[in-house]
């Protein structure tokens, strides 16, 4: 892959896929340095007749963020109450404030849910490619969608009270 062609990948995603492995992992400094790992990989092994490069990056930041909680055994350490999480970082990298409220709430998902919402939201993927990038099943992500958006709904309604 050319230089010029991996930075500019990096420039237009690495907000997003940082955001992604923080909705997974929930600790600031994990998710940069898997973040950057991320794009390593990318530089290294991204396939030479990928025709969209974004779902590729999704999937290698899941991959690397699941192997990282595999690794080092520390993954329920992860599953923090939505509250206690600091998104002073993550609000300056979301600059409309309605999306700000969204992730927050996203936060207080359980892991799948976050998965599924935070792709279609932030990344904007259809269920098809959330199905393949998170390795559920199309039916599962539409069922997980679904009872997701429902939550989100009574918690944005909730903050917004």
């Amino acid at each position: 892959m050319a230089d010029n062609n991996i930075e500019k990948i990096y420039k237009e995603h690495n907000r997003r896929i940082f955001l992604y492995i923080f909705s997974l992992c929930r600790n600031e400094h994990i998710a940069e340095d898997l973040t950057q790992e991320t794009f390593v990989k990318a530089i290294v092994s991204l396939p030479e007749k990928c025709s969209s490069v974004l779902p590729w990056l999704y999937k290698v930041a899941s991959n690397l963020t699941y192997d990282y909680f595999r690794e080092n055994k520390r993954y329920s350490d992860f599953e923090l109450n939505g509250d206690l999480i600091d998104f002073s970082f993550t609000d300056r990298l979301i600059a409309e404030e309605e999306y700000q409220l969204l992730y927050h709430c996203i936060q207080r998902l359980d892991e799948n849910e976050r998965k599924v919402i935070t792709l279609h939201y932030f990344a904007g993927f259809r269920q098809y490619e959330i199905a393949s990038i998170t390795g559920l099943s199309y039916s599962a992500v539409r069922v997980i969608a679904s009872r997701a958006r429902e939550k989100l709904k009574k918690l944005m309604e909730e903050e917004q009270v």
